[in-house]
């Protein structure tokens, strides 16, 4: 099976979720004050028939990619994943509609990732005031990588507010390529 990933839809979407979390960012507002966010995926589990991050990977990229972070920042994306994902994440970084700066990060299990969890969060904190971290705490991805990623991120940004009511907001409104014409009667 080939993948390819329709870099135009992913900028596009990509830009749609951050002007969204620009707009609402406030406390008061459906975003919560996040100053990044951050979005985790375990191992692949046929267990978990509905999750909010691979819907957001599969909104964004078309595919689920298991064992992956992606933080969004008020000036960059930053991925972390295995070395095959980041090849085929690879041509986004050069897109005639690229709104942001991408960071690809391969996963590295000679440190078990310590030092591309010191980027993630370094990116977090240089993204507005570094402090809130939206992420998706009612999910419990599973696997090792997932469980390290979220042990780091607690002990480094301990303030996390949910992030699952603004993406399933930011879902709701379909653009082009989500709507499916209707069959004639």
């Amino acid at each position: 099976m080939s993948v390819n990933i329709d870099a135009h839809i992913f900028w596009e979407r990509l830009s749609k979720l951050h002007k969204a979390w620009g707009a609402a960012r406030s406390p008061e507002e459906i975003w919560k004050g996040a100053d990044a966010l951050a979005i985790d995926s375990g191992a692949a589990s046929e267990e978990d028939l509905y999750c909010k991050s691979a819907s957001l990977q599969t909104w964004l990229l078309g595919y689920e990619f298991p064992d992956t972070v992606v933080v969004v920042c008020s000036r960059s994306v930053v991925v972390l994943t295995s070395k095959k994902k980041a090849t085929l994440l690879e041509p986004l970084k050069i897109a005639a509609n690229a709104v942001l700066h991408l960071e690809l990060l391969v996963r590295d299990k000679i440190d078990d990732n310590q030092a591309n969890f010191t980027l993630l969060l370094n990116a977090i904190k240089n993204s507005h005031a570094g402090s809130i971290v939206a992420t998706l705490c009612k999910e419990k991805p599973k696997g090792e990588f997932a469980a390290s990623w979220r042990t780091a991120l607690a002990e480094a940004v301990p303030s996390h507010v949910e992030l699952a009511p603004a993406l399933a907001d930011l879902f709701s409104a379909k653009d082009s390529a989500e709507l499916v014409p209707a069959a004639p009667l």
